[in-house]
């Protein structure tokens, strides 16, 4: 089940005291959690769980949270799915152990009775959830191994607090303070890489691993459970293919398991149609509930492509039109829905919105695909890049004076290692711009940039693997996966995906970049070779669009929703113009206005 999550360790407080600042947190965060609330708390420990529902699982009032064990002994706050946990239960069942209810949340609670924190390895989905032993007064929060489920936590001496939503800690009255560099970096990105929040004393829990804390003493440590490694040992074409193909079907199976309606969202791009295409051969005709988004603006609309693809399909194929006025009229609800500062999430705004609105309860997205697979022309603008990084940092900071922007981002790449290959690429304003906008020197917010750690695993991969890393670990997991969760479940809507089912990124890891983005000319070759028999050719034989919303256009004849007057300092002011104008991209002045 998708849905919110909360709690509190803090010996400082009374337990009326957390009790009402954990529903603070919980109310803060509702629209994540329309089926249910729930409440526990641990009074001699100073702990306290809160959670939201979004039922897909066990409808029925078993499946509520927290839960604990039959002897009381454990307690679990959830929010996610877990994929396998019909495997997992029978293993389980196996070895003696019974169940009281159908949902995936008390499997997680049996398999660590069974096998402690070796347990959490064993888990396929998306998931965050806290877990407290009272036998050993261990408290665990656990991320999954992809990171699409978030987790936020905040240690300040004895206390710890945990959200799914930096709203969350907004709302507990607790003394926050703002983090100095969510700005620099929200203008240079266009999001926050992990683990920066807007908080100082907030982060993130890194993806597969869980942090244990022992309440008897407020020690805390953080440990990895599992890591996606890119291997390359596989080499051979055919084999790939034949992979792939049975690997991603057993993954989009996986994740249409539901006690509740769910849906595949289709953009008419090459990914989303081969999961409704999958799903197609799954389910039962009356089961299956596909819809896709059209606009009166031609040149954006995907509908003909859309159209080949729903003719494939044996279900009722729905088309929702997104116009203008349906953007002016929620674009205040979209601002409110932002947890977190991103230049995204809009689309995935109205697509939520709309699949809720249809009676779905989840929809399956294409997201991860062309991370993994070489979807994106970083993958063949890459291989330019060995022959400029032999010169030194300071000509490439020179560029940053020329005024065109496509020569100007070459100042990215003074930057350390692939962080400067990642924003040459990706990268919103380079730093001097940055500097102007924030009124401090352009040195400042190098030095800023360059505490942006990347790990050193990405150095020893093969270009193409390179590309993905980065790609995957940080266009993805911060902003494409951060805006998905907020605004999915924003309408209480579960976003899942199937590219990023745990045995499918493995299966990706595996396979040799040579096999993978460069075996022929064709994007996505081993996607397409895979399922050649059942994808339309035009679907794929054509030029990367990408699923994009007439923003600009929409804006440029409403330009008041984004404030571009009375501006004090003169670049932001000449910014503003040149977005009046229609020379600036819409999204990059919203990233102006947000630190404004």
């Amino acid at each position: 089940m998708c849905c919110r999550i909360v709690g509190i360790v803090n010996p400082t407080q009374t337990s009326e005291q957390i009790a009402q600042t954990v529903e603070k947190m919980s109310a803060a965060m509702a629209h994540g959690g329309p089926d249910g609330s729930g409440f526990w708390a641990k009074p001699d420990q100073h702990l306290a769980f809160g959670h939201r529902r979004l039922a897909l699982i066990d409808l029925s009032a078993a499946g509520n949270q927290p839960m604990q064990n039959r002897k009381q002994s454990l307690c679990i706050c959830f929010n996610g799915e877990i994929y396998n946990y019909k495997e997992i239960r029978k293993e389980l069942k196996a070895k003696g152990y019974s169940f009281a209810t159908e949902s995936d949340t008390e499997v997680i609670l049996t398999a660590f009775e069974a096998y402690g924190t070796a347990a959490f390895e064993k888990l396929n989905g998306m998931f965050a959830f806290a877990l407290y032993d009272d036998t050993t007064k261990q408290l665990y929060l656990v991320r999954d191994s992809v990171g699409i489920k978030p987790m936020y936590y905040a240690q300040q001496g004895n206390s710890l607090v945990f959200a799914s939503e930096i709203r969350a800690f907004k709302a507990s009255g607790y003394a926050y303070t703002e983090q100095p560099s969510w700005k620099p970096l929200l203008l240079t990105f266009g999001h926050l890489p992990e683990p920066y929040t807007t908080l100082k004393e907030v982060t993130i829990l890194p993806k597969g691993h869980y942090l244990q804390y022992d309440l008897r003493n407020g020690l805390k440590s953080v440990v990895q459970f599992f890591a996606n490694k890119f291997t390359e040992q596989l080499l051979d074409y055919q084999e790939a293919v034949q992979q792939v193909r049975q690997t991603l079907v057993a993954a989009v199976e996986r994740h249409l398991i539901a006690d509740a309606p769910v849906g595949i969202f289709m953009s008419g791009g090459v990914d989303s149609s081969l999961i409704a295409l999958i799903a197609d051969k799954i389910l039962k005709k009356e089961n299956n509930h596909t819809l896709s988004i059209v606009f009166n603006e031609s040149k954006y609309s995907e509908k003909k492509y859309q159209e080949i693809v729903a003719k494939e399909l044996r279900n009722q194929h729905q088309y929702i039109e997104v116009g203008s006025k349906d953007f002016y009229d929620h674009f205040a609800d979209i601002r409110h829905a932002i947890d977190q500062p991103s230049i995204d999430g809009i689309n995935t705004y109205f697509i939520s919105k709309f699949a809720k609105q249809a009676g779905l309860k989840a929809v399956l997205s294409g997201l991860g695909a062309d991370e993994l697979f070489g979807g994106y022309s970083t993958f063949k603008r890459a291989k330019y890049l060995p022959a400029l990084q032999f010169l030194p940092a300071f000509a490439f900071k020179g560029l940053s004076k020329i005024t065109k922007d496509q020569y100007k981002k070459f100042a990215f790449l003074a930057l350390p290692d692939q962080l400067g290959v990642y924003l040459f690429f990706r990268g919103l304003f380079t730093p001097d711009v940055v500097a102007k906008v924030l009124d401090c020197t352009e040195q400042e917010i190098y030095c800023q940039l360059e505490k942006v750690f990347l790990g050193n695993q990405i150095n020893t991969l093969s270009l193409g693997n390179q590309i993905s890393w980065q790609e995957l670990n940080l266009y993805m997991q911060n902003q494409l996966l951060k805006d998905s969760d907020v605004m999915s479940m924003w309408h209480s809507l579960e976003l899942r995906t199937p590219f990023l089912d745990k045995d499918f990124v493995s299966l990706a890891h595996q396979i040799s970049a040579q096999t993978k983005f460069y075996t022929t000319s064709r994007t996505k070759e081993l996607l397409l070779a895979a399922f050649d028999d059942i994808l339309p050719p035009a679907v794929w034989n054509r030029p990367k669009q990408g699923f994009v919303f007439p923003f600009q256009e929409w804006l440029q004849k409403q330009a008041s929703l984004l404030q571009t007057k009375e501006q004090k300092n003169p670049v932001v002011g000449q910014l503003a113009k040149q977005f009046e104008q229609g020379n600036l991209h819409w999204s990059r002045w919203w990233a102006v206005e947000q630190v404004l």
